[in-house]
């Protein structure tokens, strides 16, 4: 009877590693279809955008000049009936809505024409790019669902043991609820916080294995650079960044070093490319369009006041309500604050149990990348002529915080942090609780308006998808699957750190 031990126990480790990976993705679906077409922050122009990635089609065809195409007007006004009302549901769209493309072409000049976005995230994402608007919508924020949890889980099998609880940790308490939104959307924001969770604990995987894993590794650190500087200009500048603070982790004045630092320093070759090859970029250098603000601030309020007003752009991360900066959407779906105390009170525990160990490497790079969560945003302000509320969103701001918990919970040595089972446990809870309020609250929003009460967001529906799922059903399977996952990862962090408790002298 005990020769079959050992074949039962693999088979029990393996059900977990295809349980949990499903579960996250269906938690990742479910925020995909929680939102109409047109739902993400200037997705009118990232649609557009997307129909027109590959060239002239019958649903894209050329303009009067290079600046302007010809394009269906539910694409580039797809939000504009419910966008900033939030008592307005997206029933507004109408019947019908989006079913042929190539009808009734009139001419735009929403969309990345003049390069001001790199290029291949659109090219890709006009592969999804059919004549039913809404079908080709939710087959890309599938897509983008299923590329995150697919990178995330390559990480995890690849990444030292002693790394894993690190990765997933980082992601979990930075998505919820402003990071899964946009993870699941067809904006080019989704490219670019998955590049921030990847990137920069793929290149510390690197410098720790060897062989074939380290191959890997640098496989993905490529394919994460690629995906993010490929997407949004300011996301191939952290990129760098990002390098930079693995740089700092991972310094050692020898010769291994610095010929392993030859992939790190080369992926700055890319990122920069598809930087400068990119009017993007003169956001970082010059500003993000002043001209569209009308107020001339005072020298001491972009100097003084947007430095201490910063901080509000963090919050809004986790949508802290109060803030002109908070809320998903248009900034429109404003989230109650039982989501902003669970979300942000998960965030601060995670963060300080990380700084449990640590030493002066990492110590620096926390600083590093505390100063980058500062001052970056500042700098634009500052040369856009602009104060904290206008221009800078949230999400901009993402791929750094999800960076600087991620160097935060990176223990120097394999020690159990100083942290309990009851408190992962708390912290899962938390996260369960934030994930499936938010989601509820945006599914209202949409789904009827928030002129409408009520837990059952099966009453009184005044849009949603051709799909036989209700957005109540939708609600309830998006939540439990995330509260599984995210207890279920409580449990096996402590597990971990219980075995390193054994082990330790």
């Amino acid at each position: 009877m005990n020769a079959g031990t050992p074949g039962r126990s693999r088979r029990g480790a393996l059900v977990p590693l295809i349980a949990i990976p499903l579960l996250a993705l269906i938690a990742f679906v479910s925020w995909g279809f929680a939102s109409p077409v047109g739902a993400s922050p200037d997705e009118d122009y990232h649609l557009t955008s997307i129909w027109c990635g590959n060239g002239s089609t019958d649903m894209c065809e050329p303009g009067s000049d290079d600046k302007e195409r010809r394009i269906s007007p539910d694409i580039e006004y797809s939000a504009r009936c419910y966008a900033f009302d939030a008592e307005q549901s997206a029933g507004c769209q109408g019947a019908g809505f989006g079913d042929d493309l190539a009808e009734d072409l009139n001419p735009s000049t929403t969309g990345n024409f003049d390069g001001s976005y790199p290029p291949v995230y659109y090219s890709v994402m006009n592969a999804f790019a059919g004549h039913d608007l809404q079908t080709s919508v939710l087959l890309m924020r599938t897509a983008n669902s299923v590329l995150f949890v697919g990178l995330v889980m390559a990480l995890f099998l690849l990444l030292p043991v002693a790394r894993r609880a690190t990765l997933i940790a980082s992601i979990a308490v930075s998505l919820v609820p402003l990071g899964i939104f946009f993870v699941t959307s067809a904006n080019p924001s989704s490219w670019a916080i998955l590049s921030a969770a990847t990137l920069w604990i793929a290149l510390i995987g690197y410098f720790e294995t060897t062989g074939a894993r380290r191959l890997a590794l640098a496989s993905i650190a490529l394919v994460s650079t690629v995906i993010g500087a490929g997407a949004r200009a300011d996301s191939a500048v952290y990129s760098i960044l990002a390098i930079g603070a693995v740089m700092v982790l991972k310094f050692r004045a020898d010769r291994r070093f610095f010929t392993l630092s030859a992939l790190p320093l080369a992926l700055v070759i890319p990122a920069l490319l598809l930087f400068v090859n990119s009017r993007q970029s003169a956001a970082a250098i010059s500003g993000m369009e002043p001209s569209r603000v009308q107020v001339d601030h005072g020298m001491f309020t972009l100097l003084v006041d947007n430095l201490f007003q910063v901080p509000e752009l963090w919050f809004g991360i986790f949508a802290t309500a109060g803030f002109t900066t908070s809320g998903l959407g248009w900034l429109d779906t404003a989230m109650p604050a039982i989501v902003s105390f669970s979300a942000l009170g998960a965030f601060v525990a995670v963060v300080t149990i990380g700084f449990t160990v640590s030493d002066r490497r990492k110590t620096l790079a926390a600083l590093y990348a505390f100063a980058l969560l500062l001052l970056v945003p500042w700098i634009i302000l500052l040369r856009s002529q602009s104060v904290v509320g206008e221009l800078v969103q949230p999400r901009y701001l993402l791929p750094l915080v999800v960076l600087f918990v991620g160097v935060a919970l990176l223990s120097p040595t394999p020690r159990a942090l100083g942290v309990t089972r009851e408190q992962l446990v708390a912290v899962a809870v938390a996260l369960g609780v934030a994930n499936a309020v938010a989601l509820h609250y945006n599914l209202r929003r949409y789904v009827t308006g928030t002129d409408v009460k009520g837990v059952n967001l099966d009453a009184s529906i005044e849009w949603w998808w051709s799909i036989p799922v209700s957005p109540m059903t939708l609600w309830a399977i998006g939540s439990v699957s995330f509260a599984v996952v995210s207890l279920w990862l409580a449990l096996a962090w402590s597990r971990h750190n219980e075995r390193l408790r054994v082990l330790a002298p």
